[in-house]
């Protein structure tokens, strides 16, 4: 279940809210923004039908996994409801586009449980009870739970001289191209290698694998899993007696992918991909109240109650509750103020988002401490006070991570006041499920 360190949230209250929506859900009892976007769109309708369809198949299949499934279900939902409140902000008035959510890969997940994995893929499904929660690297961790697999090590190479092997004419070509972060992979035996580059704000990776033969190094075909992708983390291995490529990736706390191309004698042969999808659990990193560094335990309690509800359905108005009278003029008089042209609710298109508050505690040094566009407010009670909360994900410009930021402000004098912040880890937990996916294409890696 999913689990903090101190907090937990009910596997229950877990398994029941949402769940209209798991299976496919009555456009006339459509409720919030998301759910109506989702039932306007014929094209988006229709794929959650499928949807439905494809969960309720793999509950019948696969009764044992029936309450990870739900747990999983969950989770997603929570992603696909982000990914739609994203899209009708960055673009109102417009229809939802159907690749927003990603259902055609949640589909392809759940039909992929009754699907056998190719070799050597099927040893590594195999072995995932020995992998520890929190993995970020299951090749690499079911080595070192003492199953036959051995990660290949990326020896760095500054200078094309320094290449230990004689290059046929494409690999002088590739040696040329070398830039500051480039080397090749090392493994005792291993037939086969690779010269490669990554770099750029993006982490894009530029491969030239080749055959050895000797002190000869020959190139050969690059695999289609490593045709110019960005973001993952390239590799190679050996798995039993196989040598495969690999590209992993752990978009988000709940899902790691290992993609692989097995090393036929002569060349790489077609993908195969491995989706894992994992229980998360929300952590108190630190917290501070005004003036500096003063004690918030109190406000760590506030914070972590409605960072737990708002997890499971992270879009506007998730938080909102009636409010009358004064509470409600003075917060309707603070969302004013944050909303304004120069409040602390970042803008959509920005490059320059808000800054969690930390009183100077530096609770949060080194992790992604800015507020994104998403970012939503709601009225938060802290010591018999209704203040203005502001909840989302940790930004540094363009990149965003899983973790929460929560902070509450007052309005004094006209301007807006921080009262108390809580930087919230989410944290990869245990293994739910696993799954045999097709690859992505190339461009969209």
């Amino acid at each position: 279940m999913r689990k903090t360190m101190g907090w937990m949230v009910g596997a229950p209250l877990l398994l029941t809210a949402g769940m209209a929506c798991a299976a496919g859900f009555d456009c006339g009892k459509a409720s919030n923004a998301v759910e109506k976007a989702i039932c306007a769109s014929p094209k988006v309708s229709a794929l959650d039908g499928q949807l439905g369809e494809a969960f309720r198949t793999a509950l019948k299949n696969h009764p044992d996994k029936s309450i990870a499934l739900k747990l999983d279900q969950l989770h997603w939902l929570a992603d696909r409801d982000a990914a739609i409140a994203d899209f009708l902000r960055d673009n109102p008035g417009k229809p939802l586009a159907a690749t927003v959510g990603q259902y055609p890969a949640r589909i392809d997940f759940l039909h992929g449980l009754d699907a056998k994995a190719p070799e050597p893929l099927d040893a590594v499904q195999g072995a995932l009870s020995h992998l520890p929660a929190g993995s970020s690297d299951v090749l690499a961790d079911l080595g070192k739970a003492g199953l036959p697999v051995t990660v290949a090590t990326d020896v760095p190479l500054d200078d094309a001289k320094a290449f230990p092997f004689e290059p046929d004419a494409g690999m002088r070509k590739a040696l040329g191209a070398l830039d500051a972060s480039s080397g090749y992979r090392q493994l005792a035996g291993m037939p086969v290698s690779s010269l490669f580059s990554v770099g750029g704000t993006a982490h894009c990776w530029t491969e030239a694998p080749f055959r050895i033969e000797g002190k000869k190094a020959i190139a050969v075909v690059v695999p289609s899993a490593w045709d110019g992708d960005c973001m993952t983390m390239h590799g190679m291995a050996r798995i039993g007696d196989d040598i495969v490529a690999t590209v992993l990736t752990n978009p988000s706390a709940d899902e790691m992918n290992l993609e692989t191309s097995r090393w036929d004698g002569g060349k790489f042969g077609p993908d195969a991909q491995l989706t894992l999808r994992f229980d998360h659990a929300l952590s108190p990193l630190g917290s501070a109240c005004a003036p500096k560094q003063s004690p918030c335990d109190d406000f760590t309690t506030a914070a972590m109650a409605a960072v737990a509800r708002y997890d499971r359905s992270p879009v506007p108005g998730t938080l909102d509750r009636s409010l009358k009278g004064a509470a409600k003029t003075d917060f309707d008089a603070m969302a004013a103020a944050a909303r304004a042209p120069s409040g602390i609710v970042p803008k959509g298109g920005s490059a320059t988002y808000a800054d969690l508050p930390d009183f100077g505690a530096g609770f949060a040094d080194g992790e992604m401490a800015g507020y994104g566009p998403e970012a939503s407010l709601f009225p938060i009670d802290f010591r018999g006070e209704t203040l203005l909360g502001v909840i989302g994900h940790g930004h540094v410009g363009w990149r965003i991570n899983d973790d929460w930021l929560i902070s509450a402000w007052r309005l004094t004098g006209g301007k807006l006041e921080p009262v108390a912040s809580v930087y919230v880890k989410v944290k990869r937990g245990s293994l739910l499920l696993s799954a045999v996916v097709p690859p992505p294409p190339p461009e969209a890696r």
